[in-house]
C-alpha cells in the first residue's frame, strides 16, 4: 500500500509546511469528540479499494525544497480543536523560518462520517489508535484491513525517500490525548523506522502527552501505585480481568498489524528501548477529566493520568533497566492539566518539538 497524493477539492496533495505556518494544527488532539470537524484535504490510499483519508497542510510537497530538515506528523485524536496563535508563539520562541514541515493525517471512526456523503472516505469500525485493522468506506462496507499504523509507516517511508526534500534529518511524531495513546503504540509496533527511517539517516522521536493509558511489556502491573515495585497480579485481579495483559494494554493477542509485520511480543521489546520517546505530562493530571479511559486494564495502570505516567515510566525501568533513559525521558509541563494548546506550548514541549534534543 503506497500514499498517493490526490487533487480533489481544493488544492488536495500531501503538505508541507514550511516554517511554522502550520503549527496550529498541532494541537489538534481532544478525547473521544465524535463532532469533529472532517478536514477538506485528500490523501489516497493505494488499495484494491479506492479510498482516501482527510489531512491537514498547507503546500504541496512536489516541489524540491533542500531547506527542509524536519517534518511534524501531528497525530489526530478522535476531535479537532484547533488552537490560534501557536504559531506565532512557537516561532516567536524558535525563530524558525524554512526548516518545518508538518502532516496532520485523521483517522476516523464510523459515527464521524455518518453525516459526510463521500463514498470514499476511509473510517474504522473501531477506533483506530490502537492500530485495529477494521477499517471500511460508505461504498465498500467489508474490511479493507488497513491499519492506520500502515498509514503512518508509508508517510514516513515516502518522506525518507528525500525525492523533495533531501535534506531530511528528522522526524517527530507527536500526539496528545488519545493522539498520545496512539502515538505510544505506534512507537512500540512500526517497523518502518529500522526498515526505513534508520538507514536513510532520519532520525525519529515520539512524544505522547497525556494518553490515558500505555501498552505494557511485562505482565506486572504497579503494586499499590508504586513506581518502583511490580509484579503479577493476583489470581483474584486477573480473574475480575483476564485480558489485562491483552494489546493494547500489554503484549498478549497482538493485532493483524503486528504479526503481518513479523512483530512478535520478544522482537517488539527487543525494539523499543532502542526507541527516542518522550512522555510529557501535565502537572495538573492528577484530576481524572477529558474522557479518562476507565477501562479495566487502564485502571490497572493508574488512577490519573499523571500518576500513570510515572508509573508507566517506573515499569519501563523496571522491565528495561535504567538504560532506558539513554534514549527515554519522563518530563512534566508544569501548571497545564488537559490542555492540548497549553502543553504544545509549555517550555519541555517546545524544546523536544523543535529542537533535536534527546
Amino acid at each position: 500500500m503506497i500514499l498517493k497524493s490526490v487533487n480533489i477539492k481544493p488544492q488536495l496533495t500531501i503538505q508541507a509546511c514550511k516554517a511554522l505556518l502550520f503549527l496550529s494544527f498541532l494541537t489538534i488532539f481532544a478525547d473521544h469528540c465524535p463532532g469533529a470537524v472532517i478536514e477538506s484535504k485528500r490523501l489516497r490510499v493505494k488499495h484494491r479499494v479506492e479510498c482516501y483519508i482527510p489531512y491537514a497542510s498547507n503546500l504541496p510537497i512536489d516541489k524540491k525544497d533542500n531547506s527542509v530538515t524536519h517534518l511534524i506528523i501531528a497525530v489526530y485524536s478522535s476531535g479537532s480543536h484547533v488552537y490560534k496563535g501557536c504559531i506565532e508563539l512557537l516561532a516567536k520562541y524558535h525563530n524558525q523560518n524554512n526548516d518545518v514541515i508538518v502532516i496532520s493525517p485523521q483517522f476516523l471512526t464510523a459515527n464521524q462520517v455518518d453525516n459526510n456523503t463521500e463514498e470514499n472516505l476511509l473510517y474504522w469500525k473501531v477506533r483506530p489508535f490502537y492500530g485495529s485493522k477494521l477499517s471500511a468506506t460508505k461504498s465498500f462496507d467489508g474490511d479493507l484491513r488497513i491499519s492506520a499504523y500502515n498509514i503512518l509507516e508509508d508517510i514516513i517511508s515516502d518522506f525518507c525517500d528525500k525525492e523533495v526534500f533531501p535534506n531530511l534529518k528528522t522526524i517527530t511524531i507527536l500526539g496528545h490525548s488519545a493522539g498520545g495513546q496512539m502515538v505510544n503504540r505506534f512507537a512500540a509496533s512500526n517497523t518502518v523506522e529500522f526498515d526505513k527511517a534508520r538507514p536513510q539517516k532520519v532520525m525519529i522521536k515520539y512524544i505522547t502527552m497525556n494518553p490515558s493509558s500505555y501498552i505494557y511489556f511485562s505482565p506486572k502491573r504497579s503494586v499499590n501505585w508504586s513506581r518502583k515495585n511490580f509484579q503479577v497480579p493476583s489470581a483474584t485481579e486477573i480473574e475480575s480481568n483476564p485480558g489485562y495483559n491483552n494489546y493494547a494494554y500489554g503484549l498478549n493477542s497482538l493485532y493483524y498489524f503486528h504479526r503481518k509485520k513479523g512483530l512478535t511480543p520478544e522482537r517488539m521489546k527487543e525494539l523499543y528501548p532502542l526507541r527516542n520517546v518522550v512522555y510529557l505530562l501535565g502537572g495538573e493530571e492528577y484530576v481524572p477529566i477529558g474522557h479518562m479511559s476507565t477501562h479495566p486494564s487502564a485502571m490497572m495502570q493508574g488512577r490519573n493520568r499523571l500518576e500513570r505516567g510515572r508509573i508507566y515510566f517506573g515499569h519501563l525501568i523496571d522491565e528495561f533497566g535504567p538504560g532506558i533513559k539513554d534514549n527515554q525521558k519522563f518530563r512534566i509541563a508544569k501548571g497545564v492539566g488537559h490542555n492540548g494548546r497549553k502543553m504544545i506550548l509549555s517550555a519541555p514541549a517546545r524544546a523536544y518539538i523543535l529542537k533535536n534534543s534527546k
